[in-house]
């Protein structure tokens, strides 16, 4: 298969980390000890973020720095072409900034012309790795103007023909007896959901859309809607999503998780689906069944509702044991983040009540947010100001559902987030904000946190500035990443 060519040579790819599960406790402590005296307003912040970005060759070598790396997996956190912490992910904040000033329209396109001279290189995980995510920043850089038009069009085809090679090899895999599907069949960040809601704005773009285009999006929308059906594993019957021990991740998963397991998160889980799916519906792309499908995630989602003193709350993941037992669980480990927990599985619910006029599923995405805003923020196992599992993802999430609701508690929840976000801004950092990790020592550790300088969408100061713009008028076109519109 050949990539298009673009405007030269490394490849990084997205890695799940969020089967890492952190201590009980925020990372505010940390964040607030580097907080300069005076906190920056949004407007500051953002203007800090974007002129410490704006050359994307200082910004490759300040990020590839060997330290600067993640003390999990030992990585570095530069993956030239992610949306997570790469090129991409820095083209989107300027393609955003260039909406309402065009001055930062020369940064957009430096930013995109860098990443496409290491495209060919570059490894295709979904959305958020290689030729998608190059889509992802010119569909978000083309503005109202419509620039970039043949460099979208070859992207847009390389896409739905990646697409429909992996749909393929998911339907042959299924068909020679192969049990449950693992997360590329269908997550946000490197499934088939992610990549499905690109080649939804391709289809209807003049620049972008054609036959292959068009082929491949039905497909995938008829793809995730089979995702969505019962099947029989071992006499029981069990939602089509499960993933069985053999196609876990990582080995702490496959020990964690024995029989397989469910996930409801909106990175890595079913939530990501059902946020495909509604946008898909909302623009009036339709295949059999789909509105059927949305009502089955919806209501597992539901019926998987939890309690604590706060209210109500949804698990990160649930296993096997879990789902089939006579009742639920007491607690299951959560986060109060964008990719697991509560705000994901929330903003998936109430897109979902919205585009099919169910109003309690609204309410329960709101009461479910209300009560995320009330706990206590020490069990809310969230890190610093980034997006992925950190205040700017909560901070987006609550502030998109304020906005389509006019809840006040979840507006007023967006400035108390909004402050959190600020508080944790560094003049001394390079990119104005630093994604914080926890290390594996920090058990025997008085700092609890690595903290690393990051530059993309996920987990870096691209990120955190796309969250502190305002966000009122609708969603931004970067919503789309975050299965947020």
């Amino acid at each position: 298969m050949n990539r298009p060519t673009a405007p030269g040579n490394q490849a990084a790819a997205t890695r799940p980390r969020e089967d890492v599960a952190p201590r009980a406790r925020a990372g505010a402590d940390t964040a607030a000890a580097t907080a300069p005296a005076a906190v920056p307003t949004a407007r500051e912040a953002v203007a800090l973020v974007a002129a410490r970005l704006a050359d994307p060759q200082r910004t490759a070598a300040v990020a590839s720095r060997d330290d600067n790396r993640d003390p999990v997996y030992n990585a570095l956190m530069w993956g030239p072409l992610t949306l997570a912490n790469g090129l991409p992910g820095t083209a989107l904040l300027y393609g955003e900034l260039s909406r309402t000033d065009e001055t930062w329209r020369r940064a957009a396109h430096q930013h995109l012309a860098a990443a496409g001279q290491i495209m060919n290189t570059a490894p295709s995980r979904g959305l958020f790795s290689g030729p998608a995510a190059l889509l992802a920043a010119a569909q978000t850089c083309a503005g109202p103007e419509g620039h970039y038009g043949s460099l979208r069009g070859r992207l847009a085809r390389w896409v739905a023909d990646d697409q429909t090679s992996r749909l393929a090899a998911f339907r042959a895999r299924a068909e020679s007896g192969g049990r449950g599907v693992d997360w590329a069949a269908y997550d946000l960040i490197n499934g088939l959901s992610g990549t499905a809601r690109l080649l939804l704005d391709a289809a209807a773009d003049p620049a972008e859309t054609g036959p292959e285009v068009v082929a491949a999006l039905t497909e995938s929308l008829r793809h995730l809607v089979r995702l969505t059906e019962p099947v029989a594993v071992d006499g029981r019957t069990v939602p089509g999503w499960w993933v069985p021990a053999e196609l876990q991740v990582s080995d702490r998963d496959r020990r964690a998780y024995p029989r397989g397991d469910f996930n409801l998160g909106m990175a890595h889980g079913i939530s990501g689906p059902l946020a495909v799916l509604c946008s898909a519906l909302e623009r009036g792309r339709e295949v059999a069944g789909q509105r059927e499908a949305v009502h089955r995630i919806a209501d597992w989602l539901l019926g998987w509702t939890l309690r604590d003193a706060a209210g109500p709350y949804w698990p990160a993941r649930a296993g096997w044991d879990d789902e089939l037992a006579q009742r639920r669980p007491r607690e299951l480990f959560t986060r109060t983040a964008w990719c697991y927990g509560t705000p994901g599985v929330a903003a998936a619910l109430h897109r979902a009540g919205t585009v099919l006029v169910q109003p309690h599923w609204r309410a329960a995405a709101v009461r479910a947010l209300r009560a995320a805003l009330a706990r206590d923020e020490t069990m809310w196992a969230i890190e610093g100001p980034t997006v992925c599992h950190g205040y700017a993802g909560l901070l987006r999430i609550v502030a998109r559902v304020a906005e389509e609701s006019g809840d006040p508690e979840l507006l007023a929840g967006c400035d108390r987030l909004t402050a959190k976000v600020l508080a944790c801004a560094d003049e001394e950092a390079p990119f104005g904000f630093r994604h914080l990790m926890r290390f594996p020592a920090a058990a025997r550790s008085p700092v609890p946190h690595r903290a690393l300088d990051v530059a993309g969408l996920l987990e870096g100061a691209a990120g955190v500035a796309l969250a502190l713009l305002p966000a009122t008028g609708g969603p931004l076109p970067w919503d789309r990443c975050l299965g947020l519109a």
